[in-house]
Order: structure tokens, then C-alpha cells, then sequence
């Protein structure tokens, strides 16, 4: 349980929420801790739907043990399934709105199935993106993370080439091993150089950032006129600065990327056909590594070791252990 933000998650012994119309009541067998997870915690993601006190965690996988009314919901009963935006995945129970669940065959565990929603949904929205701009080479900040490596994996099978960086040598052969053809390590003293010109070389107008900060800058500040960068996460925790004439006469753009929104403002149909894209590629695209599990009663100790190891894989939460 979030108290309050910035403090230590508290455990406690609370009622089984119940399900109304439209929601269903899923016992709980993975939920991953996400950056988005630490962020909220930490009170720097907002979420006008969940304030403190409350449940933290945004996805899992699950057992649907009853239904709160009608006629999609009733027909999850007794399904596992992946949820989203649910009254809270770091429980042993929680209650969702079945229209963001998705089921999965058997041969498919709990552990990969928690990981169904967040980052798969973000590769396939951030390829869209591309697309829809007709860019065929973009930049990957963090690329060793889970979703780094998504992207890789899934851009490449698209034929989009992605220019990766990194902060750590170890992290170029975690890459090298996904496939990845371009890596830069941001440690090096001419990254500025580097990233100059292998952006101009494959005109890579585009720019995904979990990072933010002043490498926000650093970066787009070398790529060619009329670039955007979309900054989706801010692991370095502060503001960046961008030079103004950047704006005005070399035209580059900042826009936020949010998988929520994002989700948001797209039809029922389109978000179907994404879920069943992540449902045939779970297991390849989209297999998530994952490093450790932990009991829910060892949440800090979960969360701690995720801090310190986020290229490592997913760390879960098992609430059934």
C-alpha cells in the first residue's frame, strides 16, 4: 500500500475488492515493477485516478476469479489473462475493467503474460508513429532496458535501422546479442561526434528518450533539421534544456509520449488489433527477460534490487507466494 508519495510501501491486510458492472475480480500471479511503477510511487507520474492510499502496480497477469456483470465480463470468468489499468497489480486480488484484459492460452505462464501490456504496447504505438512519418531510422536511448530491446527486436524485423545508446560497454553485448547493428556508448569522449554523424548518415529524424535531462539536448542538437524527440520516461529525474535557436531555426520538436494517452485516443478496434499482435508475438518481439522474483512481502527488497539492475530483466512480484 502507497500512503503517501516518496515513502516506503507499507504491507497491509485489506478487503477483497469487489467487481461492479463491466469489471471482474482477477487473483493476482505476476506483476512486474516498471520504471512507470517507481515514478508513480515516487509521485512524479501523475494519475488523477489513483491517489494515495492506494494499491501500486499498473499491469499483470491473473486468474479471473469473478465477474461484476455483463456479458464480456461474465465470459472472462475462470480465464488468465494480462491486465492494465487495474485498481492496483501489487495485491494478491485486484479489480479491472474487463475490456483491458486479455486472455491467453496455457501454454503461455503467468510470468511472461504480466509483461503484455506496457512495454509491447509502447514498441507497437512508437512504430506507428514512425510510420505514419515515413522516417526509416530512429534513436534509442536506454537500450539495454527491457523495452530497449523490444525495440530493437521489433524495428529490425520492420526494417526500420535504430540507432542504439548506451552508458555501459556490458550493455553494447546485451545489444549485439538482440541484433542490434548501431551502438553508441554515451561514455565516450566523441559520442557527440558519433551521434552526429550516424544520424545525418541514415537520416534518423527520430528520437525515443526514457532518459530526459540535458541528453535530451545532447543529442538532438546533432541530428538533422526537423527532428523530434518523444520523451517517454526521465530516469535521469531532471529538467533539460535546449537551446532556443534549436526551435526556431533548425526546426527540431520535443513532444511527451504517454502509452496511456496514447491508448486513449485510439478506437476500440485498432487497441483489439494490437493486443492480438502482442498476443502472436509474446514469445518472441516481445519476450521479456525476467531476472527475480519476489514475494509481495518483500517488495522493498524487489524494488531496490530492479533500481540497481534494470538491464538485468523484469523483476516480478508473485502475491500467490
Amino acid at each position: 500500500m502507497l500512503e503517501q508519495y516518496g515513502y516506503s510501501l507499507v504491507l497491509k491486510l485489506v478487503d477483497i475488492p469487489q467487481p461492479i458492472q463491466g469489471e471482474v475480480l482477477i487473483q493476482v500471479e505476476a506483476a512486474p515493477i516498471n520504471p512507470s511503477d517507481l515514478l508513480f510511487i515516487a509521485g512524479q507520474h501523475s494519475n488523477p485516478s489513483k491517489q494515495p492510499p492506494c494499491i501500486p502496480g499498473f499491469e499483470g497477469s491473473g486468474l479471473i476469479v469473478k465477474s461484476g456483470g455483463g456479458e464480456f465480463a461474465d465470459s472472462l470468468v475462470n480465464k488468465r489473462v494480462a491486465f492494465y489499468r487495474s485498481k492496483g497489480s501489487f495485491a494478491q486480488y485486484t479489480v479491472c475493467n474487463a475490456e483491458w484484459c486479455l486472455v491467453f492460452d496455457e501454454q503461455i505462464m503467468f510470468n511472461q503474460a504480466a509483461t503484455s501490456f506496457i512495454n509491447p504496447l509502447t514498441v507497437i504505438n512508437m512504430f506507428e508513429i514512425v510510420k505514419e512519418a515515413n522516417v526509416k531510422a530512429i534513436v534509442n536511448s536506454a537500450a539495454s532496458s527491457a523495452l530497449g530491446r523490444m525495440i530493437v527486436r521489433y524495428f529490425n524485423k520492420n526494417n526500420i535501422d535504430v540507432i542504439n545508446i548506451v552508458r555501459r560497454p556490458e550493455q553494447v553485448e546485451i545489444l549485439k546479442k538482440e541484433g542490434a547493428t548501431f551502438i553508441l556508448n554515451q561514455s565516450d569522449e566523441d559520442f557527440t561526434n558519433q551521434i552526429k554523424k550516424i544520424t545525418n548518415q541514415l537520416n534518423a529524424t527520430i528520437f525515443f528518450d526514457a532518459v530526459a535531462g540535458s541528453f535530451t539536448g545532447e543529442v538532438l542538437t546533432q541530428m538533422p533539421s526537423s527532428s523530434t524527440a518523444y520523451i517517454y520516461g526521465f530516469l535521469s529525474g531532471k529538467s533539460f534544456t535546449i537551446p532556443a535557436y534549436e526551435f526556431v531555426y533548425n526546426k527540431q520538436n520535443i513532444q511527451g509520449f504517454s502509452i496511456t494517452g496514447r491508448l486513449a485516443s485510439l478506437s476500440p478496434e485498432i487497441r483489439k488489433q494490437q493486443l492480438e499482435k502482442v498476443k502472436e508475438l509474446i514469445q518472441t518481439d516481445f519476450k521479456t527477460q525476467i531476472a527475480k522474483e519476489y514475494s509481495i512481502k518483500n517488495i522493498e527488497q524487489a524494488i531496490e534490487y530492479y533500481t540497481q539492475n534494470m538491464s538485468a530483466g523484469k523483476v516480478l512480484l508473485k502475491p500467490q507466494l
